[in-house]
């Protein structure tokens, strides 16, 4: 995600950053509370425990160094490689397994939201806040609920500014670390249950109309370019660009030959313009000829709407119809929600299969048709 209004990037953390975000986390805190133990801190620089549960985020500058003195003079964690100014930072819950007592089912919660303290005002905590909105949007929630200290009445405000209520009825003293008990507030923010955003309420469920195209479609190229931009970034850190050796092989490992594309389907809203592409590739593996789905893509505007399902759908008729037996599709370990919607619709976990088998991180499903 890209907030054109704060000019920030938002994306998962990478191994890397997990110290720096984990840093201004802490300091984060440090600046709101004060006289926080060891411990307790400890706990908040921690990042590489938070993402085993769930999914931490980071806004980043990519144009923090301003005048190319290695300083970004604005209180932001900087990467030593020029990699981009992390200026905040916010743990989210993974589909259905909340982070924390406060969420019911259907609900999607938050926690850690860490803005730099010198950042502060720019919109940070602003974009990242949004930024949780809509993915529980894209989830299917019917809510985002978070606690909140009292002394975050900056952070309260923002959230009243953004239509989030009190939930008076989850909130209590609990015991942040030993000795220090504090009266946590609760807020939640409702979603329409269908997903759509409330301007919505009311109106006709959306039209999809899919297309079958050539692989090299102007409007194909477009939003493949789209996934790379959001879902590249997840992976940055998993492959060895520094190594020759390596690098080929990922790029064999990932790369797709058109030639082997045997259908793509390009899904439009009933305006004709274009949120949603999959692709069929001809991939034979264990002595079974397989057909491998590629490239799903649905523009975040289209999420939560049906449009996935119906992408789907229509490729695994498109296999059937072709005698295909079952269909596969790789997907990694940070795409959560694509994970929980595969689940969903049917697909079971299977082994790594080739070209993936090098990429632990690869999770890989199977339907039969």
């Amino acid at each position: 995600m890209t907030s054109t209004a704060t000019a920030l990037t938002i994306r998962l953390v990478r191994t890397e950053e997990f110290a720096r975000a984990g840093e201004l986390t802490a300091r984060a805190y440090q600046h709101s509370y004060g006289g926080l133990s060891e411990q307790y801190l400890a706990s908040l620089r921690d990042v590489a425990g938070r993402v085993r549960s769930g999914d931490v985020w980071v806004a980043v500058d990519d144009g923090g160094d301003r005048d190319g003195s290695g300083d970004t003079g604005d209180g932001g964690e900087r990467a030593p490689d020029g990699g981009g100014e992390i200026l905040g930072t916010v743990w989210v819950a993974r589909p259905n397994r909340p982070l924390a007592g406060i969420a019911q089912p259907g609900e999607t919660d938050f926690r850690q939201l860490a803005v730099a303290p010198e950042a502060r005002g720019r919109g940070v905590g602003e974009a990242l806040t949004r930024h949780v909105i809509e993915l529980a949007r894209e989830r299917g929630s019917h809510r985002v609920v978070m606690n909140s200290g009292p002394e975050m009445t900056a952070a309260h405000a923002l959230y009243a500014k953004l239509g989030f209520s009190r939930l008076p009825e989850r909130e209590g003293r609990i015991e942040v670390e030993p000795g220090r008990f504090i009266e946590l507030l609760a807020f939640g923010y409702d979603l329409e249950p269908s997903g759509a955003p409330a301007a919505d309420a009311g109106g006709p469920a959306p039209t999809w109309v899919l297309q079958h195209i050539d692989y090299d479609d102007p409007r194909a190229a477009a939003l493949r370019a789209e996934m790379d931009r959001e879902v590249g970034p997840r992976y940055a850190d998993r492959f060895d660009e520094t190594d020759p050796e390596a690098a080929a092989r990922s790029a064999r490992a990932f790369a797709l030959d058109p030639a082997t594309i045997v259908a793509t389907v390009l899904v439009t809203d009933a305006a004709g313009e274009p949120v949603g592409h999959g692709a069929l590739r001809d991939l034979a593996h264990d002595g079974i000829r397989d057909l491998e789905i590629k490239r799903v893509y649905v523009h975040p505007r289209a999420r939560g709407l049906g449009a996935s399902r119906a992408l789907l759908a229509e490729l695994e008729r498109i296999a059937r119809d072709r005698g295909a037996a079952r269909v596969i599709l790789q997907t990694g370990d940070r795409q959560h929600d694509a994970v929980v919607l595969y689940e969903r619709l049917g697909y079971t976990p299977i082994p790594i299969y080739a070209p993936y088998t090098d990429y632990a991180f690869s999770r890989c499903f199977a339907k039969p048709l």
